[in-house]
């Protein structure tokens, strides 16, 4: 971890939790050189430069310090009783009375390619070594997100998630005049604000890894397919830290660590939580779509191939339309359209818009728009569909038009 204190491992009891030097082999990615330890998929590793990310502070220790033991590494384990695909995890339900814990971690824990040997389980390991096999309850390879069950010989501890509000103000040299309000049930996340990502290794140590950044106001990629509910921060994580939870200053989980190579993007927990509790409900997986796909209006200055006049939509915000179905646009939502509300509820960005569709699944919305020719005010009503997840991203290009 970058400019943390390095804590000598541990004997195998302890009630501390030890924290991953910087040169550890699995804190991973950031320059550009591969080191090769062995034949190991996630053996191909990276290192991060202390100058990546920000330097952790007492109270910000203090909070990871608190949060600490709810986060676990997960690994799946080959016939060959091999580790294969490591991440990481965090503990999120504990029931006493069974003993049994729920975490979330990402699913390429269980991801089976047909050039490696096939996992034969997988297994979870707390701060201290511990191991439990765990049973997975989900998998979902389009959000990237598994959630495992463990049945646990001793109470842990568990992560508290919130969903977050983007909330922005005027101070924002990026964003001009535009004033976000933030949703008085979350909590809320202003550009600027730390953001600190947690993993674990699978092996000794077991120790925690912690990068610190900002949330950043820049859109995390710029393909308009891709991820647009995907929020980012500025640091640099690591492969095991993939899975791994992003918290905020007070130690609450916003979401589930990825990786990229200049930056940490993360699935917010907005999605996390309405995906959990839809396949409770349903034992479906909540993927929903209007076949629109976009960004944040506040996001677009930093889309390098989308050239919007600063003029345009002044004095609003919402979600700007930059690929749409050919269905759709005949409906009258086009290319350069901003969502302004879906269903009468204000939409100022792709969570509340996500958050929108989530109740709608299978229903018809309204959605209000505001045409970019004139700035006139319209709408039209779309159906919201749950898309299975090997067709999400590989409908016909044929029914699109970019500009």
């Amino acid at each position: 971890m970058s400019d943390s204190a390095h804590l000598e491992p541990p004997a195998k009891k302890r009630n501390i939790d030890p924290i991953a030097p910087t040169n550890h082999p699995w804190n991973l990615p950031a320059k550009v050189d591969l080191v090769h330890r062995c034949d190991r998929p996630e053996d191909s590793v990276l290192l991060i430069p202390r100058e990546a990310n920000l330097r952790i502070g007492a109270e910000a220790k203090r909070v990871v310090a608190r949060v600490s033991q709810a986060v676990v590494a997960v690994a799946s384990i080959d016939v060959h009783g091999h580790q294969l695909w490591r991440a990481s995890g965090f503990i999120v339900e504990f029931d006493e009375c069974s003993m049994t814990g729920t975490i979330f971690s990402s699913a390429t824990v269980a991801q089976k390619i047909h050039m490696f040997p096939d996992i034969e389980k997988i297994k979870v390991y707390l701060f201290d070594g511990a191991s439990y096999e765990a049973t997975i309850k989900a998998c979902d390879n389009h959000w990237n997100l598994l959630v495992l069950s463990v049945s646990f010989d001793r109470s842990v501890k568990t992560m508290n998630m919130v969903e977050i509000s983007e909330n922005r103000t005027a101070a924002d040299v990026h964003l001009g005049g535009f004033m976000q309000q933030p949703h008085p049930a979350c909590e809320s996340l202003c550009f600027g604000d730390t953001i600190i990502g947690l993993g674990r290794l699978s092996e000794e140590p077991f120790g925690l890894q912690a990068n610190c950044g900002v949330y950043s106001y820049e859109r995390w990629s710029n393909l308009p397919r891709f991820c647009h509910e995907m929020q980012k921060a500025t640091f640099i994580n690591t492969y095991a830290a993939v899975g791994g939870p992003a918290i905020n200053k007070n130690g609450q989980v916003i979401g589930m660590l990825f990786h990229d190579l200049d930056c940490t993007p993360f699935v917010p927990s907005n999605v996390i939580l309405k995906w959990w509790e839809h396949f409770k409900k349903t034992g479906t997986y909540c993927r929903p779509t209007m076949r629109v796909f976009g960004a944040n209006l506040h996001n677009v200055r930093s889309a390098f191939w989308l050239k919007l006049p600063a003029s345009l939509y002044k004095g609003s915000d919402g979600f700007l339309v930059e690929l749409t179905s050919r269905a759709v646009q005949l409906a009258g939502l086009q290319q350069k359209d901003l969502i302004v509300e879906c269903n009468g509820e204000p939409v100022a960005t792709s969570l509340q818009l996500f958050g929108i569709l989530a109740e709608n699944i299978g229903k018809m919305v309204e959605v209000t728009f505001v045409k970019a020719e004139d700035n006139s005010r319209r709408s039209v009503y779309l159906p919201v569909e749950e898309i299975p997840e090997g067709d999400f991203y590989s409908w016909p290009i044929s029914q699109y038009d970019v500009y």
